[in-house]
């Protein structure tokens, strides 16, 4: 068994290898950031995860190729409902008047 001066002496060695390691990590770090700084990293990063987010996003855009189609379609088809109502309306003989008043992107609504 050893005494109390053995087991002080032993942390004190514990305690010292330890903040020696410390400060050895912490030379590292300072002549880590002086050759690449703290901009430079987070760029590195941003880019980084982008490109793993687009290679995810290409993987499940392949595996589900119905389903991006038809969000595709709903958008395209979104974006270009007024020429495609009037498309239809013309196809129907409709005029503006018959298909429930004033258009409103001419200003006029059917609100007073």
């Amino acid at each position: 068994m050893s005494t109390p001066e053995q087991r002080i002496a032993e942390y004190r060695a514990l305690r010292d290898a330890a903040w020696a390691l410390v400060n050895a990590d912490l030379a590292m770090l300072k002549t880590d950031l002086a050759a690449r700084g703290v901009g430079a990293r987070i760029k590195d990063k941003v880019g980084e995860e982008a490109h793993e987010v687009w290679d995810q996003a290409r993987d499940v855009a392949g595996e589900h190729k119905g389903v991006v189609a038809a969000t595709i379609l709903a958008l395209v088809a979104w974006l270009l409902r007024d020429p495609i109502g009037d498309a239809i309306a013309a196809l129907l003989g409709r005029s503006e008047e018959q298909r429930g008043g004033e258009s409103v992107k001419d200003g006029k609504g059917d609100a007073p």
